[in-house]
């Protein structure tokens, strides 16, 4: 279904290259915008039911009456009760996987790439060109490139609990409800388990 995050996960202890990789990974917003479109098409779908249900029922009463009638009718009552619950709750979760699918997207969009810090490279390094004044300037290069990489961790730390809210906000309030528990039973006008027939008289089955 939708995604939830765990609320204590705390990014600053994250590595810049653990927030990258954990923003840009696996990311298909494609993918996830068809499993949003799948769920709204069983809400469809479910409201069909609903419909064809409701109309069963409504038409039944034309031609079939009884205790046994009563109690189809109601069993189709409750089951198209349920299929019209059911069919709100994949719409939310379907709206809930779209938004839960852009704020990855945003996420992956907006995480910047790690500044490369290794202070005993940029020596090694600078002590390899031969440079005097390269090496004079060096400390204050070396701050400045901590500084710079520091920067942008930060700012993909932020990326990620603001994807964190906006995947928590998403989050539907409501869940599926429990199917009807449909019973058979006898009663006046009909046996156990009969059904109208064309002709509507009760017919066992």
């Amino acid at each position: 279904m939708t995604t939830r995050p765990t609320g204590e996960r705390r990014y600053e202890s994250y590595s810049h290259e653990r927030l990258h990789a954990e923003a840009t990974g696996g990311n298909d917003p494609a993918a996830a915008g068809e499993i949003g479109q799948e769920w709204a098409g069983l809400g469809a779908e479910l409201r069909a039911v609903a419909q064809v249900l409701t109309t069963l029922s409504e038409d039944s009463g034309h031609g079939w009456r009884g205790g046994a009638a009563d109690a189809v009718r109601s069993a189709l009552g409750e089951v198209s009760a349920w299929s019209h619950q059911a069919a709100d709750v994949s719409d939310a979760v379907g709206r809930a996987v779209g938004i839960q699918a852009d704020a990855a997207a945003r996420a992956r969009a907006e995480m910047p790439e790690p500044v490369p810090y290794d202070a005993g490279a940029i020596i090694r390094d600078a002590a390899a060109a031969g440079d005097v004044w390269q090496l004079v300037g060096l400390s204050d290069a070396m701050t400045a490139r901590r500084e710079e990489a520091e920067r942008a961790r930060q700012q993909a730390i932020d990326v990620m609990y603001a994807r964190d809210s906006a995947l928590d906000t998403a989050v539907p309030g409501t869940s599926f409800p429990p199917p009807p528990a449909l019973q058979a039973g006898t009663g006046e006008g009909g046996a156990a388990g009969a059904r109208p027939s064309a002709t509507g008289r009760s017919v066992p089955v």
